[in-house]
């Protein structure tokens, strides 16, 4: 009994630090299952119906993108002689969702049966559209043979599938739980694995230079956590992504992004030391990756975020702060160029009225 119920606790209770955000310790060291059984299990029931030979099933499977990726994955890691047939069906309906890893997926599981009728299937889903194009780019052509498709099947299933869903990267069963509308199991697998490299960095260890650190997973952290709705968590995940930047551009990219976070979970003091933070490496980049940043994009997405911010102080009737703010924007508003200063001139517009609205009201 006690063990069952320690068993519950995770992921359907889940104690954080309220100032940190980090999750507590298990009370337990018993096993718990994987994320991958629950996620799949879906999946699995809908192979199995889809076996049954039921058109009704595989229709039904075959219009809903989430069914059908589950059904997909189920059939990675329960590879059955029988199912060429029904992989056929779902890769032609994949194709609908464009280039998605469980396309590439279907094509493998349909190219290990080393099939050259399956050829023009699978030259048709490729020429879907460009997306397609690329991902599949390497598969062999209408003309080729069985074998050219068996080859080019075995060493992609090699490189990037294979039977074992322990082996699969995390964000595959992270997203396919959300997908499911299984946000908080999604949740839980997120904060535990930020907590992980946020305790141990050497996680992010390259495995082509062992010295120097990969922060994309953070990145990505960042932006499946926003998917769920869960800002906090995602920008504890990009102020240690923030903290990892070399380059004057990226340094600048991560903290605009930081920044945002920060307006959006309400501390504005916070954001408005990133971007000060942020100015600072424009006066002082200490490398050319931002020679021309007025002109592009990114300053305009600077001047954008300091508007923003500059509404949010007027919203929060922060009179002060806010016409500081919008000052500041329009000093970097008048450094931008071309398209770029266009781009955010109905803004600054709006928002220079708003801030007048807050000074009339003193």
């Amino acid at each position: 009994m006690l063990h069952t119920a320690l068993l519950r606790t995770e992921p359907d209770f889940l104690l954080l630090n309220a100032e940190e955000g980090c999750a507590y310790g298990l009370l337990d060291r018993h096993p718990r299952s994987p994320l991958w059984e629950p996620v799949l299990a879906q999946g699995r029931a809908d192979l199995a119906a889809l076996r049954t030979g039921d058109r009704t099933v595989w229709d039904a499977t075959a219009v809903d993108p989430v069914r059908r990726r589950l059904a997909l994955r189920a059939a990675q890691f329960d590879r059955a002689d029988g199912d060429l047939e029904l992989l056929r069906h779902l890769v032609r309906h994949e194709a609908e969702s464009s280039m998605t890893d469980e396309l590439r997926l279907a094509a493998v599981l349909v190219g290990l049966r080393g099939h050259a009728e399956d050829l023009p299937l699978l030259d048709e889903v490729r020429a879907t559209d460009f997306d397609t194009a690329c991902g599949l780019s390497e598969m062999p052509g209408p003309d080729a043979d069985g074998a050219a498709l068996r080859e080019w099947a075995r060493g992609l299933d090699e490189s990037r599938f294979g039977t074992d869903p322990s082996d699969e990267p995390p964000s595959t069963w992270t997203e396919l739980a959300a997908d499911q509308g299984l946000v908080e199991l999604a949740r839980t697998a997120l904060i535990r694995r930020l907590d992980d490299i946020e305790l141990d960095q050497s996680r992010l260890r390259r495995r082509d230079a062992p010295k120097a650190l990969d922060p994309t997973p953070l990145r990505s952290l960042a932006r499946e956590f926003e998917q769920l709705g869960d800002r906090i968590q995602a920008l504890r995940a990009q102020r240690l992504y923030t903290a990892l930047q070399d380059s004057a551009w990226d340094r600048v990219s991560a903290r605009l992004t930081q920044a945002r976070l920060e307006r959006e979970t309400g501390q504005l003091p916070r954001a408005g030391e990133t971007l000060t933070a942020l100015r600072g490496i424009l006066a002082d980049p200490a490398d050319d990756s931002l020679r021309h940043w007025w002109g592009v994009n990114l300053g305009r997405f600077i001047a954008e975020e300091h508007y923003a911010l500059t509404r949010t102080l007027a919203d929060a009737d922060l009179p002060e702060e806010a016409r500081a703010t919008l000052t500041t924007a329009e000093e970097i508003r008048g450094e931008l160029s071309g398209a770029a200063a266009t781009a955010v001139r109905e803004l600054a517009v709006e928002v220079a009225e708003r801030v007048e609205d807050v000074r009339d009201l003193d």
